[in-house]
């Protein structure tokens, strides 16, 4: 069975998807539970709590058109194991199906088009480079302190995406993506008298050790423009990465900008990984006034198996913005991770 997310990505950057020339349907997906405690939460305080940390499941598939082209599909959902899982819907007990990455397309040689819900090229311009991915430690998770690393709104999935992704040239690829969401609720990139939402567009060079990504995004809800710059680099059990990104007219005020960045690193020790991150953030809150942000991460993974891995994260916080825990905050996750 195959395990690779039939999506805008192959080790997790942007890539055309790869299929077996079959009608079998896949059933993949990962159970990510943790015990976890958090200063700043509340709905639970800083007491410990049971967190579900992305949990899904997929199913997905091929069928062979002849001529070197085929259709592909693939409906993916989340799977609500807490009171905080994205996925469980209003309705005590039941949970929606969909709410990840789900979409039809069609791949060749000319590459790939696809047309669903999914993760716009502009998030997955990095997705490789966060080593804290699906935990309190994410990049793009403002869980302590609200302070996350990258723009949330602008790294975010689309509910109505049209995208293009080319074929690999000598370790470089391009995505394109318009969300054509017109108005419908559901989505965070919407607006009711625009034809196109927002336009999203990546270019990621991997080759070798060496890893680089250059995304641009607008989106016509907040009146905003966000670029974003990716490196990074494998030294043989060492790899480190570096991640920088600029966001105009954030929240769609004017003159209201946001600038972060992040270095990160990790060490194989055999079943062991050692990891660890900072970011700090430039955040104008008026137009004479702004606020510094700054977020630590450090962890450990201990691979079981293949499949199976158990972690600790712990985050440490500070946003200025915020009075009542401007002195600091803290988080940590210990859980076991299993993909199938």
């Amino acid at each position: 069975m195959k395990k690779s997310l039939i999506a805008l990505a192959v080790a997790g950057v942007v890539s055309a998807p790869a299929f077996a020339a079959t009608s079998n349907v896949d059933v993949y997906g990962v159970m990510n539970i943790a015990v976890e405690t958090n200063d700043t939460n509340a709905t639970y305080g800083s007491e410990p709590a049971i967190v579900n940390n992305t949990s899904r499941i997929g199913f997905k598939g091929s069928e062979d058109l002849g001529g070197g082209m085929k259709a592909i599909w693939q409906i993916e959902s989340g799977l609500g194991t807490d009171h905080k899982s994205v996925g469980v819907s209003s309705t005590a007990g039941q949970v929606d199906l969909a709410t990840r990455n789900t979409f039809v397309g069609l791949a060749g040689g000319f590459g790939t088009v696809l047309m669903g819900r999914h993760d716009t090229p502009y998030k997955l311009g990095t997705g490789s480079l966060d080593l804290f991915a699906d935990t309190i430690g994410d990049y793009n998770q403002a869980a302590v302190d609200a302070v996350d690393a990258l723009d949330a709104t602008h790294d975010a999935r689309a509910a109505s995406a049209l995208a293009y992704i080319s074929p690999t040239f000598s370790g470089f690829h391009f995505a394109a993506a318009m969300v054509l969401e017109n108005g419908f609720t559901g989505g965070g990139l919407n607006k009711a008298d625009e034809n196109m939402d927002a336009v999203s567009l990546t270019g990621i060079y991997s080759n070798g050790p060496l890893f680089a990504s250059l995304s641009y995004q607008n989106v016509e809800v907040l009146d905003s423009d966000a670029w974003k710059l990716g490196v990074g680099y494998t030294m043989g059990d060492a790899k480190v990465g570096f991640i920088y990104e600029a966001v105009g007219n954030y929240g769609g005020a004017v003159n209201l900008d946001r600038n972060s960045w992040q270095v990160n690193g990790a060490y194989n020790m055999g079943p062991i990984v050692l990891k660890a991150s900072y970011a700090a953030v430039d955040r104008d809150l008026t137009a004479t006034t702004s606020a510094d942000e700054t977020k630590w991460v450090v962890g450990v993974d201990y691979n079981l198996s293949k499949r199976t891995t158990a972690y600790l994260v712990h985050v440490s916080a500070d946003n200025d913005s915020i009075a009542t825990t401007s002195d600091g905050a803290t988080g940590l996750n210990i859980g076991i991770k299993h993909s199938f």
